[in-house]
């Protein structure tokens, strides 16, 4: 997938929130040329990853550190569909981090008009290599933080 971040902000609830842009590609849609359902769940996928990596802390990093984020939960609300070769955005949201996981909340928009094509939410528990629940450590909870005050300063909006 070629994606590319596209901008970080805090929403109007102070939220870090990072945007990824792409286009649709054909081998997700079906004959109609509409996205099929489960592909929003990559996405969000996308726009965690893009996340991680824009707050300087990829998720590869956690994961070479025993750390895994396990999905624990995730929903999609689809409210207008988006087809083959349009370009999309999608906005990822962190809106808790406990001790034990993360939470993220998405909008998918088609970027011509900004329309809304789905929305959804995601929680994750931290788990060790061996698939058991941990606590994330204080040093690493510490690292992130700083991540996204560095990459995400308060009061900015978008463009």
């Amino acid at each position: 997938m070629v994606s590319q971040c596209t901008r970080a902000y805090r929403n109007d609830a102070g939220q870090p929130v990072v945007e990824t842009r792409f286009r649709v590609r054909f081998y997700e849609t079906d004959q109609m040329g509409i996205v099929h359902h489960a592909v929003y769940i990559t996405w969000f996928e996308e726009g965690r990853s893009a996340f991680t990596r824009a707050i300087g802390y990829p998720y590869s990093r956690l994961e070479a550190e025993g750390i895994s984020l396990a999905v624990a939960e995730v929903t999609a609300r689809y409210h207008r569909p988006a087809r083959y070769d349009e370009e999309v955005i999608v906005a990822t949201c962190l809106t808790a981090f406990p001790s034990r996981g993360m939470s993220f909340t998405y909008e998918v928009r088609r970027a011509t008009d900004g329309e809304l094509l789905v929305s959804g939410t995601s929680r994750h528990i931290s788990v060790d290599r061996a698939g058991r629940v941990m606590r994330i450590p204080d040093e690493v909870r510490a690292r992130l933080s700083a991540g996204i005050a560095a990459a995400v300063a308060p009061g900015e909006k978008p463009a």
